[in-house]
């Protein structure tokens, strides 16, 4: 294997976010959950991940694109953050997946769908992502089991109810073992 590909595939091993949403203050989900934990990891939020994008995580995100030079450096996590992050961790960036989904639907080619359900305390929620070739399934599996795995923790967990927040963290915490585990037929 080439050094990029070696790195690329480090880097999707170590619990990457996919990021399908622009994100900003008052956004909440298993994405923002992952986006703090990687700032978190990073050393730009000193907060414990909630999955609550407010003021602090704001910040967080604003230094984080300083030391990248996305301008403006104001703490939304908009398209070209999410295209920075998914290029310095060897992902599909987020234009090439809209205009395949475009360009697959107009030319009516057969696509390959993935299936990825998760359960919480009697919540089931499935999400399926489809690709062209077999090298883009363990994106479309890690995307998908993502988002089913927080649909599923934000409904059996939902805030109004008490002791919310860290039943939520403790579900959150699961995805990334759960997500890989789940997707490792695919690597």
């Amino acid at each position: 294997r080439s050094r990029s590909q070696q790195s690329t595939m480090e880097n999707q091993d170590s619990g990457v976010c996919y990021f399908p949403r622009d994100l900003s203050r008052g956004k909440h989900g298993g994405d923002v959950f992952c986006l703090q934990k990687f700032l978190k990891k990073k050393g730009y939020l000193a907060e414990k991940p909630s999955g609550y994008y407010a003021m602090k995580t704001e910040e967080a995100v604003a230094k984080w694109q300083a030391s990248q030079a996305i301008s403006p450096a104001k703490g939304y996590f908009g398209y070209s953050s999410r295209k920075n992050y998914a290029k310095k961790h060897g992902l599909p960036s987020p234009e090439k997946q809209e205009e395949l989904e475009r360009e697959l639907d107009a030319q009516g080619v057969k696509k390959m769908c993935l299936d990825v359900c998760s359960e919480f305390r009697g919540v089931y929620v499935c999400e399926t992502r489809c690709v062209m070739s077999e090298s883009d399934k363990i994106h479309a599996c890690r995307d998908a089991c993502q988002a089913s795995f927080s649909a599923s923790c934000d409904r059996a967990y939902p805030t109004s109810a008490p002791g919310a927040a860290e039943d939520y963290e403790s579900c959150m915490e699961y995805m990334q073992r759960t997500c890989m585990d789940t997707c490792k037929p695919y690597t």
